[in-house]
């Protein structure tokens, strides 16, 4: 939660006979009380900017704070005693409660710490509480153990449209008769008796006293006892509607950049020579798989298949970019290193201060088929090798080559030349379906060797659909997915 300057100021200038100490995510100190620096001995000069740990005289309790800061970090609150030295040769025995306040953009964490001696019970922070219920930014919310509201800020208000008075008193979900079993789980987020877990966050969509909808995003933490008995819950709540509505307007972004990109993949050749089949699965994020296939003259071909490493925005237009390449590039220079010495130059002068960042790299394999000459001329940069299976099941790799294209090393890249007799078939893909196989990459590869080689005499289509259905189907891959056979009669 983003607190500014004057809410941090009356939460910690509120008289209070303990010590509290407000803390970022870094355990710098952003704010104490009057009661923290009596207790400490230093002035709120000395302590704000400083670490926590500032306060902790020897590597024992740097020991025990780290176990505390762990535990708040995973469970959002922690309570006990501890040892606290002052000068180094004083020792009080404390008790030391702290939770964090939660919301949707920074976070704070209260340490709230008292001499055991005054001490009889741990109350709820009603005396911190009551400044940041008017003041913060997010809606702040106290529910009695029965969840009955107690407290209902101003920004309460603002969000959920009821004003203090009509809802004090009233059981939260009352407030949402139209959404009673979502609202239950939103307002009793937290286990049974005995058992450990104090905080809850996520999303939800609540309608508005004047019915209007809102998204929401909410924390939320019991409060207990000095005996460790539940008294209530406090709640935190945030409007994320433009947030969301700016998600969904991205994901439309998205899903109509995934079509561009399908709808500009080549149509597999299909003649009484050569026939092609391509699948090809988006993941959920844009990414920069894609494939192209060209007749170059009548007795040969052009494949090539291309990864663009990374995801997102930039690998797309960067795949999108090269399509439009392709074609004039691969009919013109033929030659397979050739065009990969042609694809390196381009992608060098696009980004020539950016040449070495990694997000430029892209790997492929390009092939020629010559059936006039009956073979295939191929390069590989840095891709997953193709495979190439012979009518009698010689399985051979295309793994000839260089690094990938965008490489900041320079390496001559090797031609690799296969020559055939007969029906053959060549298999390429991209390295997204290796983690959908197995989560080791080496038995992917060897399983998708053994496929390979078990269903080469089926038709293209077949192929691609038994290799891909052969463990699972993958519906929404973590990675694009693009799988291109190719028979040679």
């Amino acid at each position: 939660m983003k607190l500014d300057l004057q809410t941090i100021g009356k939460t910690c200038s509120h008289r209070t006979g303990e010590g509290i100490v407000i803390t970022d995510r870094n355990k710098v100190i952003v704010a104490v009380n009057d009661g923290a620096a009596a207790l400490t001995g230093y002035s709120k000069e000395q302590l704000i900017g400083q670490s926590f740990y500032f306060l902790v005289s020897d590597e024992h309790h740097v020991e025990q704070y780290e176990f505390i800061w762990k535990s708040v970090l995973e469970h959002g609150y922690w309570e006990g005693k501890i040892n606290y030295h002052i000068g180094g040769d004083r020792k009080l025995a404390q008790t030391l409660t702290v939770y964090a306040l939660t919301g949707t953009a920074d976070e704070f964490y209260i340490w709230r710490f008292s001499n055991i001696e005054t001490t009889i019970h741990s109350p709820e922070p009603e005396h911190m509480l009551q400044a940041i219920y008017q003041t913060a930014p997010i809606a702040v919310i106290s529910l009695c153990k029965n969840m009955a509201v107690k407290e209902w800020g101003n920004a309460a208000e603002t969000l959920f449209g009821w004003k203090r008075e009509e809802v004090i008193g009233r059981e939260f979900v009352s407030l949402f008769p139209d959404q009673p079993s979502r609202m239950a789980l939103f307002s009793h987020p937290f286990k049974g008796e005995g058992e450990k877990e104090r905080v809850a966050t996520g999303e939800c969509t609540v309608r508005r006293k004047d019915g209007t909808f809102v998204d929401v995003a909410y924390s939320a933490i019991s409060v207990t006892d000095s005996e460790g008995n539940v008294t209530g819950y406090i709640m935190m709540v945030d409007d994320i509607t433009k947030q969301k509505q700016k998600e969904m307007e991205y994901k439309k972004q998205v899903e109509l950049a995934k079509k561009i990109q399908q709808s500009v993949l080549t149509p597999p050749i299909q003649n009484d020579v050569v026939t092609m089949d391509a699948i090809y699965i988006p993941s959920d994020d844009l990414s920069g798989d894609m494939y192209a296939c060209y007749q170059i003259d009548y007795d040969r071909y052009g494949v090539i298949i291309i990864d663009v490493m990374g995801h997102g925005i930039s690998s797309s237009l960067v795949s999108m970019l090269l399509r439009s390449l392709l074609r004039g590039l691969i009919v013109r220079v033929i030659d397979p290193v050739y065009v990969a010495i042609e694809l390196e130059n381009h992608v060098r002068n696009l980004f020539p201060s950016h040449a070495n960042e990694l997000r430029y790299l892209f790997s492929m394999i390009y092939l020629v088929i010559d059936t006039k000459k009956k073979q295939i001329e191929y390069t590989n940069a840095g891709h997953p090798a193709g495979l190439l299976v012979t009518e009698d099941g010689e399985v051979i790799e295309l793994d000839k080559g260089g690094l990938a294209i965008g490489s900041p090393f320079s390496v001559p890249f090797e031609k690799g030349v296969i020559r055939y007799r007969r029906r053959t078939r060549l298999f390429l893909y991209t390295d997204g379906i290796l983690e959908e196989i197995d989560p080791s990459i080496l038995q992917s590869m060897n399983k998708i060797r053994r496929y390979a080689k078990m269903y080469s005499h089926l038709p293209d289509k077949q192929f691609l659909r038994m290799l891909i259905d052969h463990d699972r189907s993958p519906v929404n891959p973590a990675d694009d997915i693009c799988l291109l056979s190719i028979t040679i009669q």
